[in-house]
């Protein structure tokens, strides 16, 4: 018996952040993680170019692998993929109705619809459309690749029910990404990760977890 482990987590913010930034963290006391990520939005700005390197590297980066290793993890009696995610992916942060609809609707998304989601998307940012069309506002194309992820990992668990495909947020962790505003540290979010990595063969697939419990993609 073989077990192949596959753990991707490509993760830029899609922002670039003004030069000295003050993380100090006695500025984030009595701050709630809406205030801090409302202050982290506040210190960078979103581009056309941060938006489609977001989108490619926290999309595509991480969908590339998959494609590479997935006949290494198929041909495993127990392959097992973990997409680090986030919970600014949650279908929440959709705000056009019917594509969240869409999106949530595992059974007929394609990996296509995804692509044209995606390009949309940054035709919209290109053409300062973004709120018109319903894209959530601040880290929009962090949330969107992000929204994409968690939907790509529930059509690969539809599609190859054998292997066990789930995305995993490790909770709001210090790091560069976030400006070290986070309230868990690198070692607490990594072991949420490794917590799902971990699970027991024949364990869910095709979901998502919050910080190692299984929680809605809603």
């Amino acid at each position: 018996m073989c077990s192949v482990l596959q753990v991707n987590n490509a993760a830029v913010g899609g922002m670039e952040y003004a030069q000295g930034v003050d993380t100090n963290e006695e500025q984030f006391v009595g701050m709630d993680a809406r205030q801090r990520l409302e202050w982290m939005r506040k210190q960078g700005r979103e581009t056309y170019d941060t938006a489609k390197n977001g989108v490619q590297t926290n999309y595509y980066g991480a969908k590339h692998v998959i494609q590479g290793l997935l006949p290494l993890l198929l041909s495993s009696s127990e392959g097992k993929i973990v997409n680090v995610s986030s919970a600014l992916g949650l279908l929440r942060f959709v705000g056009n109705e019917d594509l969240r609809k869409e999106l949530d609707d595992i059974d007929n998304l394609t990996e296509e619809r995804l692509d044209e989601v995606l390009d949309s998307f940054l035709k919209d940012f290109e053409a300062g459309e973004l709120e018109a069309h319903g894209w959530s506002m601040g880290s929009a194309a962090y949330k969107v690749a992000k929204v994409a992820m968690n939907a790509y990992t529930r059509i690969l668990a539809r599609k190859h029910p054998a292997l066990r495909v789930n995305c995993a947020h490790p909770g709001y962790v210090k790091t560069d990404l976030t400006i070290n505003s986070g309230f868990l540290t690198p070692d607490e979010g990594g072991r949420n990760v490794v917590t799902v990595a971990l699970l027991p063969d024949g364990g869910p697939t095709g979901a998502f977890f919050d910080e190692g419990k299984e929680a809605s993609f809603v």
